[in-house]
């Protein structure tokens, strides 16, 4: 990649310093990227106490990899608080199990593989659906990705993308719920009133996903089982890979200098084709963007835990019942680990560039509850960018203002209004 000017994509404002308890949580109520000091993007982490509960962020990749692998089993369970939010739609499955390494995650396994077939034909239907609509049109980008993203993984999930645009709306329903602002509210909530304002969603969620699922369950697994791992995989992978396509074609019409080595690249290499997995290789530069994407742009900027029991974590006591946080937002952006670490710049990701810091970038979690399509899931997102970018260009809509926000997850607004242009 040639040399560029230096581009800062947006992000929240850092205060400095302690600040008031009040004001800290004002700060949270507008959304959890607003919370961290300018200092915690220097430090180790910080250690305090709210209303009686220990808080623990970590930083230190030796403290990070203590918590969700080497010590995992020592942090086994998610706060009491996240659990009240997420098991009323997941049960027990990958990402709310206590023990989830013990769990048989039969939804993963079969559709893994067919998740970069689902992506290539699910690429039909929006490049026709794009090539219909009118030069300079505006669509909404964060709705247009998670429609893809809901197609493709119906598609390697259940076989058919017939229910994907109803489960995509009732998923977004129950996100909008709880998180970002509403994140402050659900967690106020009694759990009985927290289930009760969900319940409609999570009530037709189920019942779609046992409609997609009957006939589908192994031998021996109970269909509650099954739907439980559905719920999770399409949940976790939805998100992943509409959010690495929309924080990827967003960087890339602010930056025309990285839209330019991305089109350079796909010419060589696919010289007009629809992109197979088999490129996937050949894409360096299409696969360092969306990287550089998620790392500025995690789609899952907080993971907690609980200490199970009292415990030493990298050196540090960590009290039984500490809730423990690693967060992707800060370790993407600190200082010991990153150059200029508010830039955007792709080429940290090239094949010649130095790798990343042992748990300096966790686009997709770490451990036992590591996301198991993460690496089909980029891959993924390498056939949508570049089988799209062949063909069309998105520009941002003058006047909108793109300002991310985090809750459970992160995005860069509810709707992200881009023109579109064909190339």
């Amino acid at each position: 990649m040639k040399p560029h000017p230096p581009y800062t994509p947006p992000y929240p404002t850092r205060h400095k310093g302690e600040i008031p308890v009040t004001e800290l949580l004002a700060k949270a109520r507008r959304g959890l990227l607003e919370v961290w000091s300018e200092e915690m993007f220097l430090g180790p982490g910080t250690a305090l106490d709210i209303l009686g509960q220990r808080l623990v962020v970590l930083n230190r990749p030796e403290a990070i990899e203590a918590v969700l692998v080497t010590q995992a089993g020592d942090f086994a369970a998610k706060p009491a608080l996240l659990r009240k939010l997420l098991a009323p739609l997941m049960g027990e499955g990958l990402f709310m199990a206590k023990a989830p390494g013990r769990r048989v995650h039969v939804q993963a396994a079969q559709a893994m593989p067919a998740l970069l077939t689902a992506t290539v034909e699910a690429m039909g239907g929006l490049l026709a659906l794009w090539g219909a609509r009118s030069p300079g049109q505006v669509l909404d980008l964060a709705g247009t990705m998670r429609g893809l993203a809901g197609e493709v993984l119906c598609r390697a999930i259940f076989g058919s993308e017939r229910a994907a645009a109803t489960l995509t709306r009732l998923a977004a329903d129950y996100a909008g719920k709880i998180s970002g602002g509403g994140l402050m509210t659900m967690l106020a909530l009694p759990e009985t009133l927290a289930r009760l304002r969900v319940s409609g969603e999570v009530r037709r969620i189920h019942a779609l996903m046992d409609s997609l699922i009957e006939g589908k369950a192994g031998t021996g697994l109970r269909p509650m089982v099954v739907r439980d791992e559905a719920i999770s995989l399409f949940t976790a992978g939805h998100e992943s890979l509409a959010h690495a396509l929309t924080a990827a074609w967003f960087l890339l019409a602010e930056a025309p200098w990285a839209e330019a080595a991305l089109h350079a690249e796909l010419a060589e290499a696919l010289e007009g084709r629809v992109p197979m997995p088999e490129d996937l290789p050949r894409l360096p530069v299409t696969r360092a963007i969306l990287c550089e994407a998620l790392r500025l742009y995690p789609a899952f900027p907080i993971i907690a835990r609980v200490a199970a029991r009292q415990t030493l974590v990298a050196g540090e006591a960590i009290p039984k019942g500490a809730i423990v946080f690693v967060v992707p937002w800060l370790v993407h952006r600190h200082q010991r680990h990153w150059e200029a670490p508010d830039e955007f710049r792709p080429e940290r990701f090239l094949p010649e560039a130095p790798p990343a810091a042992p748990f300096s970038f966790m686009p997709f979690g770490q451990g036992p509850r590591l996301c198991p399509a993460h690496d089909v899931a980029l891959d993924s997102a390498m056939l949508a960018l570049a089988t799209l970018a062949q063909r069309f260009a998105l520009r941002s809509q003058p006047g909108h203002r793109v300002q991310p926000q985090g809750g459970l997850t992160l995005n860069l607004g509810e709707r992200l209004p881009m023109r579109l242009e064909p190339r």
